[in-house]
């Protein structure tokens, strides 16, 4: 059995044992009766007084230990317990020496013509690069015109200018090609009432109304339509003088596909012609 006993409360114990050890039958059977004994009678309330308080303060003080000690706190039903955080996740700073996520290749990419772009990158290869093989002048290739202008599916036309045939080229759907006619009197006198006069003709077909579109510079600068048979002015031309027409020719993209030739043609009854 555990002693919960101090040490003061033990010596009580005993000491109350031992005395009550003394008392025998013959203590309580005297043969005569007791004498007074006034001394001891007046020690034995004092002795009993000093006990009872030393075990007073023993109690008071077992009882006031057990009170401040503070008592343990049951957990409450209920409470949900403390969730840990996951550790925070911070990027590699430049000296951690951690190398970058490796770059994925996108697939390659069509471009609108049918050309396959550059691999991982996305883009298409140079619009002004040709994926197709063309073909040359005069076969219906889509390479640069006369005058630099491009058309799709626009063929080489070959024009012949006036009676030296020098050559110039013309593409349908193109550019337009500017002439200058040149009107010189050479007949020794004023010419009055000069006509000037042009005229395209096919080699290999015939032109009609709307296959090829010729202008005319005005005074006013302005361009005037003009057909492929036209007369440019009708004036009196002084010997020796001459005088300039602007003409402009283009060729649409539905130029007749049997013309593959065109002869431009200036004429005059004051002198003599020229076409540049």
């Amino acid at each position: 059995m555990t002693n919960d006993h101090t040490p003061t409360e033990e010596r009580l114990i005993r000491a109350l044992a031992a005395r009550a050890e003394q008392v025998t039958p013959h203590s309580l059977r005297p043969a005569a009766p007791p004498t007074g004994n006034w001394a001891a009678r007046g020690r034995a309330p004092l002795v009993l007084a000093l006990a009872a308080s030393v075990a007073s303060v023993a109690l008071v003080g077992t009882a006031a230990v057990s009170l401040m000690a503070p008592p343990e706190k049951a957990p409450v039903a209920g409470t949900p317990s403390a969730v840990p955080e996951p550790p925070v996740s911070r990027p590699p700073g430049p000296s951690t020496g951690a190398s970058a996520p490796p770059v994925r290749s996108s697939p390659p990419s069509t471009s609108p013509s049918g050309g396959t772009g550059v691999p991982g990158t996305g883009t298409s290869p140079d619009p002004g690069t040709s994926t197709g093989t063309g073909a040359g002048a005069g076969a219906g290739g889509s390479g640069p015109g006369s005058d630099g202008g491009t058309a799709a599916g626009s063929r080489a036309v070959t024009v012949l200018l006036g009676e030296a045939g020098t050559t110039r080229t013309l593409r349908t759907g193109g550019d337009p090609l500017t002439l200058t006619v040149t009107i010189l009197n050479m007949n020794g006198e004023d010419v009055e009432d000069a006509t000037d006069n042009l005229s395209l003709t096919a080699e290999g077909g015939t032109l009609s109304g709307g296959d090829v579109n010729v202008s005319l510079l005005t005074d006013d600068g302005t361009w005037r339509p003009i057909g492929h048979t036209a007369r440019l002015v009708t004036a009196t031309l002084p010997a020796g003088e001459s005088r300039t027409h602007r003409v402009r020719i283009s060729l649409p993209e539905d130029f007749p596909a049997s013309v593959t030739r065109l002869r431009v043609t200036a004429f005059s009854n004051a002198g003599e012609e020229t076409i540049t």
